[in-house]
């Protein structure tokens, strides 16, 4: 069976604070996950952070959006202390920090770009110069829920690979993806349960299909043996330990 790449979902989030520099260090170190999924917002003063919600309140002790604050104030609030009082003083990292840290690590990065509740001005140029600048362009992928946000992405930086990103159900996929310049599909696990010939249609256009949040070792087992080519989880830990039993090492 063919092990395929396996992501952390906003670093090790199952046990650490999601998004939290914690998070990404203990993704690294406590497993062996080939990469980290995260996300990436814009500040009122222009700064590309990481953070996966338009708005701070689930994840930290602060009110309003990320687009409302600026760096310095996204950088003040606790991210960890919501997630126990023991990860308090958890700060965001910026988009450059995050990529830094991977390239040290040597870690892939799938990048969402977090434009489809709040459309920020070329966010996609502005990813695209962090990546370049460091030399990453393998080393990184993106992805969106926003496709035309994806296409541009692709028309500007074609050296980098972009994934569409989607959960529900879509009528006539195939004429849909023809029109679509994305090098993978990336579907909620149960969407390849529903509609399983997907798999093969994405495959036979040449895109790879990487799969999200897949938590459950059944369902684990389930996407290996229907040959995707990445997995992201919250439990890295487990989704290793399963690669390892039905891929090898």
């Amino acid at each position: 069976m063919k092990r395929p790449c396996l992501l952390a979902h906003r670093g090790f989030s199952e046990a650490y604070p999601e998004n939290s520099p914690l998070a990404f260090q203990m993704a690294a170190e406590k497993t062996g996950a080939d990469g980290i999924e995260s996300d990436v917002h814009i500040t009122r003063d222009g700064e590309l952070v990481i953070f996966h919600d338009a708005s701070v309140e689930r994840t930290s002790n602060g009110t309003g959006f990320v687009k409302d604050h600026t760096y310095e104030e996204m950088l003040a609030l606790d991210i960890g202390g919501w997630k126990s009082p023991e990860f308090a003083g958890q700060h965001i990292w910026t988009l450059g920090q995050l990529l830094d840290f991977c390239r040290e690590a040597k870690l892939l990065l799938n990048l969402e770009l977090k434009n489809y509740e709040v459309f920020y001005r070329d966010l996609e140029q502005r990813v695209i110069d962090e990546i370049c600048q460091r030399q990453m362009q393998d080393a990184v992928f993106v992805s969106s829920f926003n496709h035309i946000s994806m296409q541009r992405f692709k028309e500007l930086c074609p050296d980098i690979e972009t994934g569409l990103l989607y959960d529900k159900p879509l009528l006539d996929m195939e004429a849909y993806i023809r029109r679509s310049n994305a090098d993978s599909m990336h579907p909620r696990y149960m969407l390849l349960q529903y509609q399983p010939e997907l798999v093969e249609l994405y495959h036979s256009r040449g895109m790879k299909v990487n799969t999200w949040t897949v938590n459950d070792g059944e369902a684990m087992e389930d996407m290996m043996a229907r040959g995707v080519d990445c997995i992201i989880s919250n439990r890295p830990d487990l989704l290793c330990r399963v690669a390892d039993r039905l891929c090898g090492k």
